[in-house]
């Protein structure tokens, strides 16, 4: 693992990835420092840190969109799955690059709150429990962003995969209205979440078979369940939604609020992530 992780290091470093990065989170995050804590005299730097996370339309796409598909582009990941080391080791490896990258520019963050407290006084725990969060949750979509990857060699299709996951991720609970609540528009979601299954079941295994009949079994039980008890789908659109949630959960830290469980679920959903990408890179290794 070492070796891997020296060497995607050293591609992030001597590239525009790694900076593109730091100046990125740090031009933001300065700003809204600048503006929230400095300019109108907010006593908090929950604020400006809650306006940051932004940054992630552009990190996540930068830091993940080459970590496997450009070692498929350039037919250079046959030494990956031919080399002795573990595949753990390698998703690992790519993975803490990724992650150390991305904890430079937080690292420096740090020193926003100790700037306020100089010029008055600050919420110490709340400032830098959110600070975690805020990197917790770009290590949940770097995580992602690298299983989408394994799946292209398309860089551009991974890093617009990538946009198009932030951006699901921090406006889902928008879309709680704009589905409705009623047992059929429900029903009809759950529908789509069938033709979606197939799809991510495809793009794991190139089966065109497996893809079509894992949409066509979950269609067939949504239909059924639908027959039997149509008021089994109401209200079950929000419950799932708020699975991929993730702004709910940073804004409740970012309220004041220390939730162990909403940190746990961003180093849950980073775990989901490299599973995920262990397992496209598995069966590709075997294929």
């Amino acid at each position: 693992m070492g070796a891997v992780y020296k060497k995607e290091m050293r591609g992030y470093l001597t590239s525009l990835s790694g900076a593109i990065t730091t100046a990125v989170v740090l031009f933001m995050a300065g700003f809204v420092f600048r503006l929230y804590n400095l300019y109108y005299g907010v006593a908090t730097f929950s604020y400006a840190l809650n306006a940051s996370a932004i940054v992630y339309y552009i990190v996540t796409p930068v830091l993940s969109m080459r970590v496997f598909a450009e070692e498929r582009r350039n037919r250079t990941d046959q030494m990956l799955l031919t080399a002795p080391a573990k595949l753990s080791e390698i998703v690992l490896g790519k993975y803490f690059a990724m992650i150390t990258i991305l904890a430079i520019p937080v690292a420096v963050m740090c020193l926003y709150p100790l700037i306020i407290h100089s010029l008055g006084s600050t919420t110490y725990q709340l400032d830098y429990v959110l600070l975690f969060a805020f990197y917790l949750m770009g290590c949940a979509y770097l995580s992602i962003g690298m299983f989408l990857s394994s799946l292209t060699e398309s860089m551009l299709a991974a890093a617009i995969g990538s946009i198009l996951f932030v951006f699901l991720t921090q406006l889902i609970s928008n879309a709680y209205s704009f589905i409705g609540s009623s047992n059929a528009s429900c029903m009809a979601f759950f529908l789509i979440l069938a033709l979606l299954a197939g799809a991510l079941v495809y793009l794991m295994t190139k089966h065109k078979g497996a893809a079509v009949g894992t949409a066509l079994v979950l269609a067939a039980v949504c239909l059924l369940v639908y027959r039997i008890s149509p008021s089994w789908f109401g209200g079950k659109t929000e419950a799932v939604l708020s699975l991929i949630d993730f702004r709910e959960r940073f804004d409740t830290l970012s309220n004041g609020s220390l939730s162990l469980p909403d940190l746990a679920y961003f180093v849950s959903a980073a775990l989901i992530g490299i599973v995920l990408t262990m397992q496209s890179i598995q069966k590709r290794r075997w294929s």
